[in-house]
């Protein structure tokens, strides 16, 4: 997304934009912002969404599942042997 602000043209597409490499800054500037929104957006949502997950289901196994191993704790096996 950001080479789309560097490298567009009117060449290929006479309805577009020029990018960077043409002197325009504004679509360069538009495209970081997207970027930069659509990101903090997935962030906050998947944030947002594993709180609510949790509240109704635990997201996360206990310590003591962690240390012993998930398939001894969630399947009551071993699958390598110590």
């Amino acid at each position: 997304m950001v080479l789309l602000g560097v490298v567009a043209t009117r060449a290929f597409n006479a309805h577009g934009a020029d990018g960077l490499i043409a002197r325009n800054v504004t679509l360069f500037g538009k495209q970081v912002a997207a970027i930069l929104f659509s990101s903090a957006w997935a962030f906050c949502f998947t944030y947002a969404m594993l709180r609510l997950i949790d509240r109704i289901t635990p997201v996360r196994v206990d310590r003591h599942a962690e240390e012993t191993g998930l398939d001894e704790a969630l399947h009551h096996e071993q699958a390598y042997l110590t």
